[in-house]
């Protein structure tokens, strides 16, 4: 009966992750090659007032030698106001009729997550490199993820008050063409409304399983901030925007995971490792009868997340070798059945 169900899962989960999409990719982000971009706004004021307001300043994006007017303004919070980071992340929002992007790159776009360099260091450069692999892995586990576009940016400040600075950066693609490539739509909750009862457990454990191989425990599938939209460092998408069943968790922001490492980044108040490198399995007991399914999923991946690494020519040698170790280490717990047993199934969140 076990068996059955195991195989069941496993049948169900290849279905979920192998369904064509509804619609093609847009084209920003239907290419892995980096893209120069140019950010002109009043960049200094943005900067020195981002801990304290996300208020949108007038700005210009120009790519492939077309400009876009835009709103440009701060978002997120740990990075943004915790004094953690020297430049904030950004959020892009094209200003003007949709009809204006047709035919550019930008055609279908209207608002965009852009990931920053946190401090100007090599360190830094490299942990951002790290967090959009961390992406790109989570593309080869599933569809249902977030496509990202790698970019180098080089932001002028419109009034000469501060220095060009030129980053690696990367795009996210926005969730309502994540939802709409996979034949689902985003649904807007707040925290707790949907219960983990209905999201769908495949999905769930592939989630879960995810943030074990990466080391992350700075997310929840059903939970956020109290009165805040759900869900933490995470969406829901279903086949509508009112269904309540048979709902898809799709994670996102990766900074304070093991994989990336980043020296600000600590382990959740309550929890029971001491750094984040330590994995720490998160996953839902409800899930555990599909958590061996996602587990062989996973296995049946591994050459593609190495390759993917191995890929990564951004990062230095010696830290596409610490990369691809860290996820050996996920496999090894996998590839052994008494500690798969006791590190994980032994070990979740009930």
């Amino acid at each position: 009966m076990v068996r059955r169900a195991w195989v069941g899962a496993l049948v169900g989960v290849a279905a979920l992750c192998m369904s064509a999409p509804a619609t093609a990719q847009t084209r920003l982000f239907s290419d892995d090659s980096e893209l120069p971009i140019i950010v002109e706004g009043p960049l200094n004021d943005l900067v020195r007032r981002a801990a304290r307001s996300t208020d949108p300043f007038p700005a210009v994006l120009t790519i492939e030698n077309q400009r876009f007017d835009m709103e440009l303004s701060a978002r997120g919070f740990s990075r943004r106001t915790r004094g953690i980071c020297h430049f904030p992340p950004l959020r892009i929002d094209l200003s003007g009729p949709g009809a204006s992007r047709r035919d550019t790159i930008m055609q279908g776009q209207n608002r965009l997550k852009l990931v920053t360099r946190c401090r100007s260091s090599a360190t830094y450069e490299q942990l951002i490199v790290l967090e959009y692999l961390t992406y790109r892995l989570y593309n080869e586990i599933t569809p249902l993820s977030y496509r990202v576009r790698a970019v180098r940016t080089t932001y002028r400040d419109a009034g000469g008050n501060r220095r060009e600075d030129v980053q690696f950066n990367f795009l996210i693609e926005d969730v309502d063409d994540l939802a709409s490539r996979n034949r689902l739509e985003a649904i807007d909750v707040q925290s707790g409304e949907v219960p983990s009862s209905q999201l769908n457990p495949m999905q769930a454990s592939i989630v879960g399983m995810f943030q074990y191989m990466i080391g992350n425990l700075d997310w929840d599938m059903v939970q956020g901030p109290p009165g805040e939209e759900c869900c933490h460092n995470g969406k829901l998408i279903a086949a509508n925007e009112t269904a309540r069943q048979n709902v898809m968790p799709v994670p996102y922001d990766f900074d304070y995971s093991g994989f990336v490492n980043a020296p600000y980044a600590v382990p959740p108040e309550g929890s029971p490792v001491r750094q984040v490198r330590q994995r720490y399995y998160r996953g839902l007991c409800r899930f555990n009868e599909h958590a061996p399914a996602a587990a062989e999923h996973f296995r049946q991946r591994r050459d593609r997340l190495y390759a993917v690494i191995a890929a990564e020519t951004r990062l230095s040698e010696d830290r596409r070798a610490a990369a691809r170790q860290y996820i050996e280490g996920f496999f090894e717990i996998l590839d052994d059945p008494q500690r798969f047993q006791r590190q994980v199934l032994d070990n979740c969140r009930r």
